[in-house]
């Protein structure tokens, strides 16, 4: 009997260590991915990405940064499939609805984009970036009014200079100056 149980203990750290160590290889992965994206190489940053997928199948960030690789590369309808599964493992993922909202903004779904920034937003009140877009899209609507509350909203809680200066010429724009 005590054989047993020292047999049962080790099978229980074998397997702990080898799912730690196949969340860590996703993390990895994940981790260079996002570099290939910042050194602009997205079809390489697809490739790590969903190596990290298949390293975890309920790795969430990988799926919203492949998601957002294909937004980027124009693969729209696999841009949504990965946002979606995103979502679906985490329907608090602030960035998977602003993603897919970008998404919506590209396929000219724009009552559907409001919906996902709206949600971000909801989810995470200080992330700045969805009220930067969700102004944009206000304005495509012709709601100059909720364009400018987005925009002066964005201006107040970004950091991001560069964007901040792009989003002071829209303000002005929405504002009609």
């Amino acid at each position: 009997m005590k054989g047993n149980k020292k047999i049962i203990w080790l099978l229980c750290i074998i397997i702990l260590i080898v799912l730690t160590a196949c969340s860590a290889s996703a993390e990895t992965l994940n981790k260079e991915g996002r570099v290939y994206v910042d050194e602009g190489d997205l079809e390489q940053a697809i490739e790590s990405f969903s190596e990290a997928i298949e390293a975890d199948p309920d790795y969430v960030e990988a799926y919203n940064n492949l998601g957002n690789s294909y937004r980027k590369t124009g693969q729209l309808e696999l841009a949504l499939n990965y946002l979606d599964q995103a979502i679906e493992l985490d329907p608090n993922h602030y960035k998977a609805f602003k993603n897919r909202g970008k998404t919506m903004v590209a396929l000219g779904e724009y009552e559907q984009a409001l919906a996902d920034f709206s949600r971000s937003i909801e989810i995470r009140p200080d992330y700045d970036q969805p009220y930067y877009d969700r102004a944009l899209v206000f304005s495509e609507l012709g709601n100059l009014t909720a364009a400018a509350r987005d925009m002066e909203f964005f201006l107040e809680i970004s950091e991001d200079q560069e964007l901040a200066e792009l989003a002071r010429a829209k303000l002005k724009e929405f504002q009609g100056r």
